[in-house]
């Protein structure tokens, strides 16, 4: 078998190689030999900037972005759900999603598919460890996040006290009230901040 990668980035499968084509015509266009036979995985390729398992995108993990490690679970789960039972034939838009447009599909074809997606479930165990850091350093930066809003609390409750007694047919209580309400709320904004940034942290 052939595998025919163009200069888009199509893929399509023959059992006999391109025929010869002008080399401008060539520029960009990529054939691999590749066996059908057997039940070892597909190994992992990058083209351009990108990886794959046989016709499966291998995810780009944004270092900077950890929490995109946690979703490797789901896309595992999926990919191992196909494997085992391969109902994804009866359903488009899963079949869309994961990267499938053939409804009906040859041998050959069918065991190019499990070999693709043992590769792809392997390439995500081997993420096992990034995993964990990730995990740790979101861990890490809720910590910091929740002292930061402590310190934040403690010293507003140090500079504005607690809240005062208010009786709106006692002036002079209102007016108390006011200049506390007023050094209360000037954290507001920035605890609100940051508070919001730890809930949006996903740590489970």
């Amino acid at each position: 078998m052939y595998k025919i990668v163009d200069e888009q980035g199509n893929v399509t499968y023959s059992q006999f190689p391109p025929p010869p084509q002008p080399a401008q015509q060539q520029d960009g266009v990529r054939v691999d030999e590749m066996s059908v036979s057997g039940d070892s995985a597909s190994q992992v390729r990058t083209l351009g900037q990108n990886q794959y398992c046989g016709e499966i995108q291998l995810p780009s993990i944004n270092p900077k972005k950890p929490e995109e490690y946690l979703d490797l679970g789901e896309l595992r789960q999926a990919w191992l759900n196909e494997l085992e039972g391969d109902t994804d034939l009866n359903n488009v838009r899963f079949r869309m999603y994961m990267g499938r447009y053939n409804v009906s599909r040859n041998p050959s074809e069918a065991g190019q598919r499990k070999r693709d997606l043992q590769c792809a479930i392997a390439w995500v165990d081997k993420q096992k460890g990034n995993v964990e850091k990730a995990r740790a350093a979101l861990r890490q930066e809720a910590s910091e996040l929740n002292r930061k809003i402590a310190r934040i609390k403690s010293q507003r409750e140090k500079q504005c006290g607690s809240e005062p007694y208010r009786n709106p047919n006692q002036p002079g209580t209102q007016a108390v009230w006011q200049r506390w309400s007023d050094c209360y709320y000037q954290y507001q904004d920035e605890l609100y901040d940051l508070e919001y940034q730890v809930s949006e942290i996903p740590l489970d």
